[in-house]
Order: structure tokens, then sequence, then C-alpha cells
């Protein structure tokens, strides 16, 4: 009996130590298991959307060198028709389904109606959190993702100021002086009348470019304002409004030295020889060099009686994403976009500015660039006089945009006077904006 006792007792301490043993290596197991999960989660790729505009292939070759930067973030670039006013029209159709993208480029046009409507993640919550080091950036860059509140909203992307291109072997045909283009309205036009020839257009002002960017370019300049100050009223109806249109309707109708065609027809006729001088974004500098057989110049916006005022083309990035993993990831993407080796490839691939100073000094990043390209120097000689691209207030600043467009056009046809087209365009504006 007691040997059967001992027996039984044997067994019991046998299957306790089963029971033990499992159980201990149940708890192993799990934190393995737990720590497999903390790898797992370390080691998780997050993608995110980019929404953009920008043709060719220079998102693409960012998005690359920043996939080779890290593997934590996939970033998926989705490309937009209609430039800034595609964007935005595209951002509101996504919102009412609520599939927005992660990150989109905004038009600094576009500025105050994506802070005002659209659910953007701040940047400067990620900045504040990280006490991210903001002093390489130029300021003047960085106030173009400003709120009306002084806070970073968004992070400048691509950025440009109005210059005039100009074909320097037209100039020595007609006796200018390509190493000493014309500086000033008056200049402007009286070189164009030379260049008049040939069956050739001496000049163009693309007042075609969104947000009446162009007209806002030509009256600040002036001396004028787009807006007053109180945002209760438009401004441009005033001397320095009417001063500028003056100017584009004389080159048309008087001395006929400037055509009225589209920015794209403009574009190719100044690319094949056919217009002297072209005013418009540094954008178009990379497919100029590759389109133009001459020598093609570039020289800084015309200025009036002393002045001189370029408002800031191009567009901020925009952070949209929900999902606190993709907003983070979004953000990342963002810094190595705007970074100096981020800001370098969009400038020197589309032709914009870098936003970046400590870029401009490196051989490596733009250095060497600008030195190979001088044409690619000019948009920072009139950093000093660059302003933001102006942003009329409430939702209808598209159509205030196209009211002012349609009034141009108008003018330079010679259906309006500048005086009426100016009137116009103000009164109808001003009804918008109530």
């Amino acid at each position: 009996m007691k040997k059967q006792w001992g027996i039984s007792l044997l067994a019991v301490i046998m299957i306790l130590s089963v029971i033990l043993t499992a159980c201990g290596n149940t708890n192993q197991t799990g934190v393995k298991a737990d720590e497999k999960g903390a790898s797992e989660e370390s080691n998780e790729v997050v993608e995110i959307e980019f929404l953009h505009q920008h043709g060719g292939d220079a998102v693409d070759k960012l998005v690359e060198e920043y996939h080779k930067s890290q593997d934590k973030v996939r970033v998926k670039p989705v490309f937009a028709q209609g430039s800034y006013e595609g964007i935005i029209e595209k951002i509101q159709t996504q919102a009412a389904s609520k599939q927005l993208p992660d990150v989109f480029t905004n038009g600094f046009v576009y500025t105050r109606f994506a802070i005002d409507t659209l659910p953007i993640v701040p940047a400067y919550e990620f900045i504040e959190k990280e006490n991210t080091d903001m002093s390489d950036f130029f300021p003047e860059m960085l106030n173009l993702g400003k709120g009306d509140d002084g806070k970073q909203y968004a992070m400048p992307f691509g950025v440009s100021t109005p210059i005039v291109y100009y074909n320097a072997d037209h100039f020595r045909e007609a006796g200018l002086d390509p190493e000493n283009p014309p500086q000033t309205w008056e200049e402007i036009r009286e070189a164009a009348k030379k260049l008049t020839v040939n069956g050739r257009y001496g000049m163009f002002f693309n007042y075609e470019v969104t947000g009446n960017w162009m007209y806002q370019a030509m009256t600040e300049t002036a001396g004028g304002h787009m807006m007053s100050e109180d945002l209760k009223s438009v401004a441009f109806d005033s001397d320095a409004g009417r001063k500028a249109l003056q100017f584009w309707v004389d080159l048309v109708n008087t001395d006929k030295s400037m055509p009225v065609m589209d920015g794209k027809q403009a574009s190719q006729s100044f690319a094949s020889g056919n217009i002297s001088m072209y005013v418009e974004s540094p954008a178009l500098l990379t497919n100029f060099r590759k389109q133009t057989q001459f020598d093609l110049r570039t020289s800084v916006f015309p200025s009036l009686d002393g002045k001189r005022v370029v408002p800031a083309g191009g567009n901020n990035l925009v952070i949209l994403a929900k999902d606190p993993k993709k907003q983070a990831a979004a953000w990342d993407f963002v810094k190595f976009a705007t970074s100096a080796k981020g800001t370098s490839l969009i400038a020197q691939e589309i032709g914009y500015m870098a936003t970046r100073k400590s870029a401009l000094d490196d051989p490596k990043l733009m250095g060497d660039f600008l030195k190979k390209i001088p044409q690619a120097k000019v948009p920072y000689n009139q950093l000093e006089n660059m302003v933001p691209w102006y942003n009329f207030p409430g939702t209808a600043g598209s159509k205030v945009y196209k009211i002012v467009q349609d009034n141009i056009q108008a003018a330079l046809l010679q259906q309006k006077s500048v005086d009426q087209a100016v009137t116009d365009a103000a009164a109808q504006a001003n009804a918008l904006l109530k």
C-alpha cells in the first residue's frame, strides 16, 4: 500500500513538474511574442499618398531618393491635372468621400483657403514637438506657409518669382547688349519694339498664370495692392492697377510687340525663337534649357520708379493624414523633401528656388549647379523683393481670379477700355467677397 502511495505521489510530482514546465515555457513564449510584436511594429512600413501637380519625373526622383534614405515609409506619388486649381478641386472631391491624400502640394495662392477650410495637420505641431531648427530656411520662404496668426501651417516646397527669359541672339541682331538686359518697364518696352522684327514678337508677359500672379507683380511694382487693409474690398481698382494693365495693352495694341495668346502657346513660341523676351516662372527653366537652340539668358523682373515687387509663386507641402502613424510618416517625408538635399533636387530638376540657405553654398547641392547654370541664379537676386502671393479671403478666391483674368483679356482684345475693365473686375470681385 505504501509502495502504491509512493508511486502515486511520484506520479503526481511528475505531472506537476510537467505542468509547471509547460507554464514556464508558455510565459517565455509570451515574452518572446511581445518582443516580436514590438519588433514587427518598429519594422512596420507605412505607406502614404502624395498628391501633386508637377509634371515630368522630378517628384518620382525625389521619392526614390527618400526611399533610399530610410525603409520605414513608402510614398505613393499621385499626379493631378490642372495646376493648383486642379489640386484644390480634387481635394474638395476627395474630402466629400473622406479619402484625402496624406500630403499634397498647395499653391501659395491657396494658403489661406487651406488653413481656413481643410482639416490640415499644422506643421508647427511637429516643429514644436521636435524643437526643429528652422534657421536654415530663407525666412521669406517660410512666411509662405504661415497663417495670419504667424504660425507655420505648411512647409515651402517649390518657390519661384517672375523673371525675364530672353534670347541673347536676338539682342545682338537688334543691336542690344545681352550683357545688359532691360531692367525697367520703359527699357523693356523700348527693347521689345526693337526686337519686333521679321515676323516675330519682342515681348510676352504671361498674364494667364493662375491666381493673377503676373498682374499682382505689375500692380504692386506700380505701388498698388490687391486687397484693402481691412480685407473688405479689392484694392487693384486704383491708378496702379490701371497702370499695370495699360502697360500690357500698349504692348499689344500700340507697339504691337506682344501677341495675345495663352501661356502654353507663348512658351512654345519663345522656345522656337518667335518671341524674344518672355516673363514667367523659373519653373520653366529646365524645359527651356532642353528645348531652345539659342543663347538663353535670364534677368530680374522689371522695376518701375526704382521699385520691384515679385510675388512668390510655387507651393507648400500640406499634411492631411488622419492616422497618427501616417501623420508621423508624412512629416518625415516633408522634412526630407524640404531638406537641403530635397530642395536642391527639386530646384535642379524643375527650376524652382532652393528653400535652404546652406544648399546654395554646398558644391554638391546648388553650389556647382549655379556656377554651371547662371540663368538659375537670377531669382535669388530679387529675393529681397519677394512678397507672398496674394490670397483673397473666403472661399471665392478662385472665382475672383477668373473675374480679373477675364477683364484683363477683354482689355487686351480692346473689348473694354482699361478703366472699364478694372472697374468691372473690382465691382464683380467685391460682390463675391461680401
